[in-house]
């Protein structure tokens, strides 16, 4: 394997390129949020990202590859979204944008429920919750979850 030479410690070549302030991409994220697009990193050879990607179920196919054909071209993250049933009011609006199915609606007790076995902690759902009755814990610290990746 070749090492890097001297080229890569000033980072990429931006030239010509869109660039964003910190705030200009963090408002930009919280928006794809809102549209109930999923996060993603992909990386190339470590230490370099290859592009972040704002996808939905629809429009991706390593995201559709991975939930409906169980092909594991993307993984779970080291969270896992949890819903407080105190604060939930059960307006369903996190299932709406959850690409991975792990939301469901107890009809019984008026609360979302999440399968935390299909939860890939993203925290899509999180972010539109108008209640914050959604957090995440940590994927290693959740027994159904801890080993799924």
């Amino acid at each position: 394997m070749r090492g890097l030479d001297k080229s890569f410690l000033n980072g990429p070549d931006a030239a010509g390129r869109e660039t964003l302030s910190k705030e200009q991409a963090l408002e930009a994220f919280r928006q794809h949020e809102r549209e109930g697009l999923c996060h993603s990193v992909w990386t190339f050879r470590a230490p370099f990202i290859g592009g972040i990607c704002n996808c939905d179920r629809a429009d991706c196919l390593a995201m559709r590859c991975t939930v409906t054909q169980d092909v594991p071209v993307m993984f779970r993250a080291e969270y896992v979204a949890e819903v407080d049933a105190d604060a939930c009011i059960g307006c369903r609006q996190c299932m709406r944008v959850c690409q991975f199915g792990a939301l469901t609606y107890s009809a019984a007790n008026q609360k979302v429920v999440i399968d935390q076995r299909r939860c890939y902690g993203c925290g899509i759902c999180r972010s539109v919750c108008a209640k914050g009755a959604i957090h995440l814990d940590e994927r290693a610290k959740v027994p159904v979850a801890a080993n799924r990746w």
